[in-house]
């Protein structure tokens, strides 16, 4: 007992940290409609009401809230205005007026957002008011519950008024224009019982609320002389259930859900996604190894029927066959024949866009397929430039996908995608994109060369001899290939020629005024400066200025200043430092700031430093910047300054320059201490000397000073009382030249010895 006991406390906590928990709302965009969907317990029940300005999802005994933080990053709110969350609603104020629907799909509660007139995958959400104006004199409306509860029809009873305590389950009944002790019409109002009655009955039997009963027909009498033995009457077999939109239902609950919404299509996604089925793109079915003239000719002559129309099935079949060639552009011409052509198949002017622009660039309506496990995915995945953050791809069904196509086309799709795998952190999959292509007889072209490239960078290794082999091909990809070859030298700090560096400038010009142009003249001023030609690299980014933002300016600046401080001689570094103005060098980030600092102390510039390290915090307490403050403090004999900065500073650095900034401010005995503990034995001397305590601190063995000391130390010569006075004397000379020679050895020693530029 106490066993069962403590299963169900368990049992019970983690049903109420189920319903505490916050649930995160996603979003999605489509060209007619708009997507909300919010994971849900499969014992979960909610409602959805339609208000004057929008929506109001509530989930039953849920307290946790909603996150909703990323909702209007996905979509824009052209349909969805604006929503608010609480404890157990989710508030949707809509910017237009627009149809919704709430159905659950899986493990998912799905709000659809669609333009007037746009068909739902679910039933309408419509306020009781609204749909209680549609008809003239009455309406019922049924409360689903988990039972049915029929309106009390008498004969000069009126219909029950509305319950405030059982309005959850009751009937009501609610009258258009009329006194409220109008006679109701019986007939309207038993017909519509009856219809509703029905239809309640149906929808609890499809739910499994009522359970079916097969009772004996009755038999019709038999005549005498007639056979009595009838043909066993064999059950008709129930057809499956069809899942078709009832789109004039209204959801209040939980419960009130299509009838075929159990079966639920065998490719929704996680996010509540219908996907395509395999059959929706094959595009490896789109055309044959005929060759591109034998098959383009005979569908273009079908475009055209005789009486000089557009057959949409022949021009449906030549894009198709465009795409399966990899001719993105005259794909997109030929959906622009007729202008339902590209709006009816939005997905082949997607996938004509991937193959021309590298991406789709308007409304995306492959955007939320990413996921499915069959061959849209590929296509999915290509339709972004840049992965949204907390995209989900289903690598291995675009990879099956990308195996498919004909040589020629996986040619041109394997390199993207391999750079989309590299966006997605999975480098192994991008890899195995490029493996597609490299087991193909034919040469690699500049795009899978470049893409090796970029997988080699990810992995932290060197990519230049395949940069290199870009470069040379002299293709529209060299430009981008030596654009990454700067970049990856200068990730690795690696040298870059100037042979290197006027290449870019070459392909600048040539390019000038697109955008791989102004691309280049970027990189022109890295390489310059990677290559150590500082005086180039300033000119071309002042020329440079105008075209840029402020923001691109400064990046291209520290990068200069950088490449100024690692390589630069002491003339160019001083003659660029002093050029800058105050505003650029306060502008430059803390590591480019504290770089400078150390550069201007080594060349003795100690007032440079304290200034340019004003302009970088010391809380957090920085060891590099605390060490250097305090060198340039000491350079300018201001020893407490120094100790101020290396107050907390643990480094045996650190511990030398206080040390020092002891011995300035004539601490010579702390200052001696700490040079002991640094094995610094000569400076320990010094400082020891100098100090008021120099007997007690100089040890006997000091070079120079050990024997002044212990002679220091023994108080003068104490005459022997037994000798006698000869021999007191010639103790006393042997004393005397004893101190002689320990004071000439100590004169001699370098630590007394005056420095001439002290």
């Amino acid at each position: 007992m106490i066993r069962l006991a403590t299963i169900l406390t368990a049992i019970v906590i983690f049903a109420a940290g189920a319903q505490a928990q916050e649930l995160a709302v996603r979003s999605g965009n489509h060209p007619t409609f708009a997507r909300l969907t919010l994971p849900l317990d499969a014992r979960q029940t909610w409602t959805a009401e339609r208000s004057e300005d929008g929506i109001s999802v509530t989930l039953s005994n849920h307290t946790g809230g909603f996150d909703s933080s990323e909702i209007f990053e996905r979509i824009p709110q052209d349909r969805i205005a604006d929503i608010k969350t609480d404890r157990d609603t989710l508030s949707i104020r809509l910017a237009c007026a627009c149809q919704a629907t709430a159905f659950r799909s899986a493990n998912l509660l799905v709000i659809d957002v669609a333009d007037p007139g746009v068909p739902l995958m679910g039933p309408l959400i419509v306020s009781e008011e609204k749909e209680f104006r549609k008809r003239p004199a009455v309406r019922v409306a049924l409360r689903r519950n988990k039972g049915i509860v029929l309106p009390w029809i008498g004969s000069t009873m009126p219909v029950l008024q509305d319950d405030p305590v059982s309005a959850a389950s009751s009937t009501r009944v609610r009258v258009d224009g009329g006194e409220a002790n109008a006679v109701l019409d019986r007939s309207l109002l038993l017909q519509q019982v009856q219809k509703s009655l029905s239809s309640e009955v149906a929808a609890a039997a499809s739910m499994g609320l009522l359970d079916s009963s097969y009772a004996a027909p009755q038999m019709p009498a038999v005549e005498k002389g007639e056979t009595a033995e009838l043909a066993p009457i064999e059950p008709v077999p129930l057809s499956e259930t069809i899942n078709i939109p009832q789109h004039n239902m209204r959801i209040t609950s939980s419960t009130d859900k299509p009838t075929g919404a159990r079966n639920a299509d065998k490719y929704v996604v996680g996010s509540g996604i219908t996907c395509p089925d395999m059959s929706f793109v094959p595009v490896e079915t789109w055309g044959d190894d005929s060759g591109f003239a034998a098959q383009i000719g005979p569908a273009r002559d079908a475009l055209v029927n005789a009486r000089d129309q557009l057959d949409q099935g022949a021009a449906i079949r030549l894009t198709q066959l465009y795409i399966y060639f990899g001719f993105g552009a005259e794909a997109l011409e030929v959906l622009q024949l007729e202008s339902a052509l590209a709006e009816q198949n939005a997905h082949l002017a997607a996938i004509a866009t991937i193959l021309e622009r590298g991406a789709v660039t308007g409304p995306n309506p492959l955007a939320d397929y990413t996921e499915c496990s069959t061959d849209i995915t590929l296509w999915a995945s290509l339709s972004f430039k840049k992965l949204p953050s907390g995209l989900v791809i289903d690598t291995k069904a675009a990879l099956r996908a990308l195996n498919k196509l004909p040589k020629h086309l996986r040619q041109i799709v394997a390199p993207p995608l391999s750079e989309r795998f590299l966006q997605y952190r999975d480098p192994q999959s991008a890899a195995a994109a490029l493996r597609s292509v490299e087991r193909l007889p034919d040469q690699m072209t500049p795009d899978s060369i470049m893409a090796q490239a970029a997988i080699a960078i990810d992995a932290g290794t060197s990519a230049h001899e395949e940069l290199e082999d870009v470069i040379q091909t002299n293709s529209e990809k060299s430009p981008e290939a030596l654009i990454r070859l700067v970049e990856s030298k200068l990730s690795r700090d690696e040298p870059l020629s100037y042979e290197t560096a006027t290449l870019v400038e070459a392909y600048a010009q040539e390019l000038r005024g697109t955008e791989m142009g102004n691309l280049l003249r970027k990189t022109q001023v890295i390489a310059l400066s990677q290559s150590a030609h500082f005086d180039e690299a300033f000119n071309a980014l002042d020329a440079l200025l105008p075209l840029i933002s402020p923001q691109n300016s400064q990046n291209l600046r520290q990068t200069i200043v950088e490449q100024l401080v690692k390589k630069a001689n002491e003339i160019s570094f001083l003659e660029h430092y002093f050029r800058q103005d105050g505003g650029t060098i306060t502008a430059l980030p803390k590591m480019v700031k504290l770089a400078l600092a150390s550069r201007l102390m080594d060349l003795g510039f100690a007032a440079q430093v304290q200034t340019l390290l004003a302009g970088v915090p010391d809380r957090p307490r920085d060891t590099e910047r605390q060490i250097v403050a305090a060198k340039a403090a000491l350079a300018l004999q201001q020893p407490f300054q120094a100790q101020a900065a290396l107050v907390g500073i643990d480094a045996p650095e650190a511990a030398m320059l206080m040390a020092q900034a002891k011995e300035m401010s004539g601490a010579y005995r702390e200052a001696a201490e700490i040079f002991e503990e640094l094995d610094a034995g000569e400076r320990a001397a010094e400082a020891a000397w100098l100090s008021n305590d120099w007997k007690d601190l100089t040890r006997p063995e000091t070079p120079g000073l050990g024997p002044v000391a212990l002679h220091a130390s023994a108080g003068g010569h104490v005459p022997n009382p037994t000798a006698g006075p000869l021999g007191r004397a010639d103790s006393a000379l042997e004393e005397s030249r004893a101190l002689r020679e320990s004071l000439q050895d100590l004169l001699n020693a370098p630590v007394v010895q005056i420095d001439p530029n002290s």
